[in-house]
């Protein structure tokens, strides 16, 4: 779940996820204190790959997330975007805060694309900005294409779904976490 947390500058890592339909490597980079970029490949189970459909679907993508302000009196504030430029396949975008206290860390955000699976949403709130926000579109290539550059498509949707986390630090290698997300996979049309 996204948070507003970052690691310190020339910290690398590296994620291996075995779920059903989805397995993934992430590969994550925080050249800053205040940029993590990220690059994954995926395998999707049960979808063919286009031409060769005795294999299941590949996909891959980048990541990036920016620190917009340290957590002080108010809480720390992270913008991100993901799978950017590629087939759009997990394309999300969120804003998340993220305040601590003691052995007690709270996050909170916005998700659209990917992340706006909730059926709590709520108006766009870019939307009053500019109406654009209001028309997600739909990925120039699509499902099965190589992808494109689409920022017209960032942070915009009729509607946007909040998420949270909660997380407590019972020992210091003891950590007790509730995180709310609702995440979707877009299908092929």
């Amino acid at each position: 779940m996204p948070t507003a947390r970052f690691f310190d500058n020339s910290v690398h890592g590296i994620t291996f996820y075995d779920g059903s339909p989805d397995q993934k490597v992430t590969l994550t980079s925080n050249p800053y204190n205040w940029l993590e970029a990220s690059f994954f490949y995926t395998n999707i189970q049960g979808k063919p790959y286009p031409g060769f459909e005795y294999q299941d679907y590949k996909d891959k993508g980048f990541n990036f997330k920016i620190r917009l302000k340290e957590e002080g009196i108010l809480p720390a504030l992270a913008v991100g975007i993901n799978d950017i430029a590629g087939t759009g396949l997990y394309g999300s975008e969120y804003i998340v805060a993220s305040y601590g206290t003691g052995n007690l860390d709270l996050h909170f955000g916005l998700g659209w694309g990917a992340y706006n699976g909730s059926k709590y949403k709520f108006k766009n709130p870019f939307g009053y900005l500019d109406e654009r926000f209001y028309e997600r579109g739909e990925v120039q290539d699509g499902f099965g294409g190589t992808g494109s550059f689409t920022p017209g498509r960032y942070f915009s949707d009729e509607k946007s779904s909040p998420f949270f986390g909660i997380s407590y630090l019972l020992k210091d290698n003891l950590l007790l976490k509730f995180e709310l997300l609702y995440q979707y996979i877009l299908e092929e049309e």
